[in-house]
């Protein structure tokens, strides 16, 4: 196992790097301090370990992601998501956020923790894990948000081809939280199967999912998935029926208990790469890339476009601070924001 780090560049006084991981069965990970952003992750070729296939979308040149509007890799806070007309209540206080989203608030706001620098405070190996703790300090009132808020968000890989994010916050004052990460994967790589996301195979182990108007703004209410094209239940593939009339930006239900559970399988039949994606979040959002632009100029002179990633993004629901059925996303002082995302990557679907 080793990690490799490149300096790429000066912004602000501020050293912007890139992170490379490569374990021991030849599998990579590579991300930027800025935004935390992914840049590549490399799968081998079962029986042909020499050839490889990047499985995440992205831009071939750093400068690309600084004018990143769709989030391509990238970590996302203070809170992930819409919010409803861009404001909330807290404490009998109205706060109002940056409409980003038409009227509405999305991902945390114009630049949010994506279009910011994060320190690296420690990177090494430790318990057969390679890490890096990326660090960021959000002011108060930063994007409208309440509070000034220290984060963490530990990246990690190890032997089991096993990706982990651990994201954690604590705050000087009632504030709201929800991080997530943004990776559009597509597991038919970039070379010999580079295709839109179609023909993926999925399974997402939830029975409901949230119910969203036409703006994509929670009602409050959980759909039943039964005989609607979201149950995913057992595995299906990603066909006209899903990725029709818009297709499908959802949070599923999973559970509340914080335990790490597994909630979702994907996989390309053509590479026969994919992923289990476990987490400990109530909520996971599927995103199958619907609102992306017609044209992207994207890596290995590749050019994406709409539906050519799909998101899987670990979370609190949606607008939880304005529905009060929902799971509250506050944070007070003295208590401590956690969650956990693990994406094992394997070739022997």
């Amino acid at each position: 196992m080793k990690i490799e780090k490149e300096h790429i560049c000066n912004i602000n006084n501020q050293e912007i790097i890139k992170v490379k991981f490569v374990n021991d069965n030849n599998y990579s990970v590579e991300f930027f301090n800025y935004g935390g952003y992914f840049h590549k992750i490399i799968i081998p070729y079962k029986n042909n370990p020499k050839k490889y296939e990047d499985v995440i979308l992205g831009y071939e040149n750093f400068k690309e992601y600084l004018t990143d509007k769709d989030y391509i890799n990238a970590l996302v806070g203070r809170v992930c998501g819409r919010i409803s007309y861009a404001k909330f209540l807290l404490n009998d206080k109205e706060y109002k956020l940056k409409q980003n989203d038409g009227i509405h608030h999305i991902h945390g706001g114009e630049k949010g923790f994506t279009q910011n620098i994060w320190k690296i405070n420690n990177i090494g190996q430790k318990n057969n894990k390679l890490f890096c703790e990326l660090y960021y300090h959000s002011k108060h009132l930063e994007e409208g948000y309440p509070g000034n808020v220290d984060c963490t968000a530990q990246y990690s890989f190890n032997n089991e081809n096993e990706i982990e994010i651990k994201f954690s916050a604590v705050t000087d004052q009632d504030t709201i939280i929800n991080l997530t990460n943004h990776n559009y994967w597509n597991f038919h790589g970039h070379n010999d199967y580079y295709q839109k996301i179609d023909d993926h195979f999925l399974k997402i182990n939830s029975d409901y999912v949230c119910e969203v108007d036409k703006k994509q703004i929670p009602s409050g209410k959980l759909i039943n998935v039964n005989k609607t094209k979201y149950d995913l239940r057992e595995i299906k593939k990603i066909d006209k029926f899903i990725l029709g009339q818009d297709g499908i930006d959802h949070c599923y239900t999973i559970d509340d208990n914080k335990k790490l559970l597994e909630v979702s399988t994907i996989y390309s039949n053509y590479t026969k790469m994919g992923m289990i994606f476990s987490t400990d979040q109530p909520g996971l959002q599927l995103y199958t890339g619907n609102m992306m632009a017609d044209k992207y100029l994207g890596k290995y002179n590749k050019k994406y476009g709409l539906q050519h990633g799909i998101c899987f993004e670990a979370q609190i629901y949606p607008d939880a601070i304005n529905q009060p059925n929902f799971k509250s996303p506050i944070l007070r002082p003295g208590e401590k924001y956690s969650s956990r995302i693990i994406m094992k990557l394997k070739n022997n679907f």
